[in-house]
């Protein structure tokens, strides 16, 4: 085996930035819809939000949570919606 066969951390670095901007990306678009907010907005939203700061920071693996989990997390933050197991 080559020593080049192996991935290296710049690229395996890479390939994570990539596919958290793809979540990014599924979770805007997913708050969008159900907010009825347009892209801007939504990314707004998400880019300034407790969520993207836990993600990007990698706190309790939320990266592998799943798009429309996160986009509903991001609507309970911002009072879009609220939680349900709560009593008013």
């Amino acid at each position: 085996l080559s020593i080049h066969s192996f991935p290296t951390r710049r690229s395996s670095d890479l390939a994570n930035k990539i596919l958290l901007q793809s979540l990014y990306k599924k979770i805007i678009l997913e708050f969008s819809i159900r907010t009825g907010k347009d892209l801007e907005e939504s990314m707004n939203y998400f880019y300034t939000s407790q969520i993207y700061e836990l993600i990007s920071e990698g706190v309790s693996d939320l990266h592998c949570r799943g798009a429309k989990y996160l986009a509903e997390e991001l609507m309970l933050e911002d009072g879009f919606i609220e939680h349900k197991g709560f009593l008013k």
